[in-house]
């Protein structure tokens, strides 16, 4: 059967490589210990639950069915990290169609992880399979290619292995849960700054980088449960907007 990990890279269009790894995650230097054993800490779908805070933005029509791009060997439906960015895109498709109803609706990424799924296994043409990438901030790209250049790695490299970057610190910047301390990843790296400010000693966590599926991999492989995904800044964003709303926060 395959792994839950490798259907979502493939649906999401993500790629890795384990020069990624050995970026920053494998090997005790990095924080990471892991199981040296087969068995799986948490189940893949567990793993995956935990992209719940990561929301991002589809372009639709007005019954909620997402709007891909043709393009010659797939349909091309981008998964936007920011509501603004979305917005931006669905202003051009409606400039060059008025008629269309169309709009922007925020899903989590695991639940949009499913939805891809299904909407791959409704097409008529499997020739041309659905492929979401997610559209991720400039700025977060730039700094992870900065990093890793720094450690050698060649453009080309990074290229073939960077999709969606994620920041965290070696040893790990650890915050405190219901459950115990987890080590934290983080989708932003301002968001990984503005924390590691909070820290004493901040001067003896490195900044790290690597590929989400590189990271939901490691999550699997960790002998416990021991890590957890820091909520993205658009979380934060639609869970205010819900509560001047009224609405209970997801």
């Amino acid at each position: 059967m395959q792994s839950r990990v490798d259907a979502w890279r493939r649906q999401m269009g993500c790629r890795l490589s384990s020069f990624l790894l050995s970026a920053g995650l494998v090997g005790g230097a990095a924080g990471i210990t892991l199981a040296a054993s087969p068995a799986l800490a948490i189940p893949e779908a567990q793993a995956i639950k935990k992209l719940e805070v990561i929301p991002v933005y589809v372009l639709t029509d007005d019954k909620g069915v997402p709007l891909p791009i043709p393009r010659d060997k797939a349909l091309i439906l981008p998964l936007y990290l920011e509501k603004a960015k979305a917005q931006a895109e669905l202003a051009g498709l409606l400039k060059g169609n008025p008629k269309l109803k169309a709009g922007v609706v925020a899903i989590p990424l695991n639940v949009m992880n499913e939805k891809v799924a299904e909407l791959n296994k409704q097409l008529k043409d499997k020739s041309k399979p659905l492929v979401a990438p997610v559209v991720v901030n400039q700025a977060d790209r730039q700094q992870a290619v900065a990093m890793l250049k720094a450690q050698g790695l060649t453009e080309q490299q990074i290229n073939d292995g960077l999709s969606v970057p994620v920041f965290f610190t070696k040893p790990f910047l650890t915050i405190t849960t219901p459950e115990g301390p987890r080590g934290v990843f983080f989708l932003s790296y301002e968001q990984l700054q503005n924390s590691l400010i909070k820290v004493p000693e901040r001067d003896k966590l490195k900044p790290q980088v690597a590929d989400l599926t590189a990271v939901l991999r490691e999550i699997i492989k960790a002998p416990q449960d021991s890590y957890v995904v820091f909520p993205t800044p658009e979380y934060f964003r639609l869970v205010q907007e819900n509560q001047a709303k009224g609405k209970p926060a997801k």
